[in-house]
């Protein structure tokens, strides 16, 4: 089963004052759960606007609203 989880943090979250090592807090990183940068994706996203990342490619995912009843 596929999911879909949304984060908001675009940095990392450091453990105590100088530490080298940090919690990735985008879901981006490939050495999870520590960060390896690739939060810097995140730097020209604009808010309220939701972005789907495979790889090196984002897409932003445009959701609309429906009326009336389907099935």
């Amino acid at each position: 089963m596929a999911r879909v989880v949304i984060k908001e943090a675009k940095g990392p979250y450091t453990l105590q004052e100088g530490d080298k090592k940090k919690i990735c807090m985008c879901g981006l990183s490939d050495n999870q759960p520590f960060c390896n940068g690739n939060h810097g994706k995140t730097k020209d996203e604009e808010e309220a606007h939701l972005y789907h990342y495979e790889g090196d490619s984002r897409k932003e995912v445009r959701i609309e609203e429906t009326t009336g009843v389907t099935g």
